[in-house]
């Protein structure tokens, strides 16, 4: 055996290797490794690689560097074993695809942070303004909060597209989509490597082949890395993008967690002082959220049921009248009451109530559209926005469904002598339609001030627990609305 094969045979005998396989017969074998069949420069290169990826992992440490006919080596050992062989350093492999280091951005954000400081202070005071007449913030609603924070985002990093997706679980999530529908980019990436890590992902070019990558700031070692962490194949992307890179906004373990998207139709536009000053904006935009959530802004969400609560719901229900009244279309108020509550709390208990309300309230938000809004107005009571454009007809269709979605639940709760039971409920809701049931005469030509939303809420409301009481007396589980009067 020359010296050659004898560094590479020592070499190989510290890889564990085992075949990954779907067939249980096949999966865990060892798998022999010959690399005697490259060519020796390719086969020199993927050696060196592979050692100084292992030094990454713990599993080698370089022990010393040295020149021997014209030739760099570097020597390695297996800290375990203590064995140690050596390994030619001349035949590098292509840099940049999969690892590479730079200078810390960091130093370069805080020269362009000075162009964007003033952006970032008018963001806040946007959204800081308070209403000097009832001292409440004027900007309350999450679905505004985070369209300011994707345009500051598009503002200032000069891209052509920003979009904002919710990576929150459970049913508040459904609450926590309001700026853009769909699924991000890639899930995959945006909660393993953005949501858990806090770490930029992007991809240079959308048209080549060639890896996503993430960029770490190393301080102990004063550089910038970025690392290769999966291999992409090109698609077709909408609006001919070319570029995209992604940044967390919000905080783990809460329904406040979005990945942002940047989007780019120039090749190889993230550079490292644009991605630093991604990372610049999103951090910026949690710490706004964390401040906004502790002033009790973002205090929104019922803690029993996950839908809306009521002082979220009543000024929703201020801003569904004005667009309304603005854009000349029809919107509709729903209230739902569970039937003959009471009683099966007191037959069951007030925990089987609260699973009670818990799975009714997930039944109402999954079956409306996206745009529409659901709320828990008090005890066994729920509210419903049907907005804007939503006919009597298609009001009546919809509360049909919800009625019959309602009814057929079978809902399994516990029962006093700490045993189950499955029980069935039902509902009646009375609805009323704007503008058909207030008295309010429509003017596009100005908008509709305080005193006329207030005006027209109380007469919606007036009406819908009209035909509510009407659907109780008609037997319950009943939908009656303004037009059945």
């Amino acid at each position: 055996m020359t010296e050659l094969q004898r560094i590479r045979t020592a070499f190989l005998s510290t890889l564990a290797l085992i075949e990954a396989s779907s067939d249980a017969e096949k999966a865990g074998h060892p798998i022999e490794v010959n690399l005697f069949e490259l060519e020796a420069g390719d086969r020199d290169a993927i050696t060196y690689e592979i050692a100084e990826r292992l030094i990454g992992l713990g599993l080698l440490e370089r022990v010393d560097r040295f020149q021997r006919g014209g030739t760099t080596y570097v020597r390695y050992r297996a800290p375990r074993s203590g064995a140690s062989f050596v390994v030619p350093a001349s035949a590098t492999p292509e840099s940049g695809k999969l690892i590479r280091a730079s200078s810390p951005h960091w130093h370069v954000q805080s020269r362009l942070l000075y162009r964007v400081i003033s952006h970032l202070v008018s963001v806040e005071r946007k959204l800081f303004t308070r209403d000097e007449r009832n001292t409440e913030f004027l900007q309350t609603d999450p679905a505004d909060i985070l369209r300011t924070i994707q345009a500051s985002a598009m503002q200032i990093l000069e891209c052509d597209d920003t979009r904002l997706y919710s990576l929150a679980r459970g049913l508040d999530a459904r609450y926590m989509q309001p700026v853009r529908e769909g699924e991000p980019w890639n899930r995959a990436l945006a909660e393993n490597w953005v949501a858990k890590r806090a770490l930029p992902v992007y991809v240079l070019d959308l048209a080549e082949t060639g890896y996503v990558h993430v960029m770490v700031d190393a301080e102990a070692v004063n550089a910038t890395i970025h690392a290769a962490v999966a291999p992409y194949e090109p698609r077709e992307t909408p609006d001919g993008f070319r570029s995209i890179a992604m940044a967390r906004v919000g905080e783990p373990g809460t329904p406040f967690l979005y990945v942002l998207e940047a989007w780019s139709r120039t090749p190889r536009f993230f550079t490292d002082e644009r991605l630093g000053l991604l990372n610049v904006v999103a951090e910026h935009a949690t710490d706004l959220l964390v401040t906004l959530k502790k002033l009790g802004m973002l205090v929104m969400i019922d803690e029993l049921t996950g839908v809306y609560n009521r002082p979220y719901f009543g000024r929703q229900l201020d801003r569904e009248i004005a667009r309304a009244y603005r854009e000349g279309r029809p919107m509709s108020l729903v209230i739902a009451d569970l039937d003959n509550f009471k009683q099966l709390n007191d037959l069951y208990g007030y925990e089987a109530g609260n699973v009670v309300l818990r799975e009714i309230s997930q039944a109402l938000a999954s079956s409306v559209r996206p745009f529409d809004t659901v709320a828990r107005w008090g005890g066994e009571e729920f509210a419903l926005i049907l907005s804007a454009e939503t006919t009597a007809s298609e009001a009546k269709d919809i509360c049909e469904r919800l009625r019959l979605r309602i009814q057929n639940l079978a809902i399994v709760v516990p029962t006093l002598d700490g045993r189950e039971s499955t029980v069935r409920v039902t509902a009646s809701m009375g609805g009323a339609m704007f503008p058909a049931d207030v008295s309010l005469g429509m003017d596009r030509t100005r908008g509709l001030d305080v005193a006329g939303r207030e005006k027209t809420s109380h007469e919606l409301w007036t009406r819908a627990n009209m035909n509510l009481r009407q659907a109780k007396s008609l037997g319950k589980n009943q939908v009656c609305l303004g037009s059945d009067r």
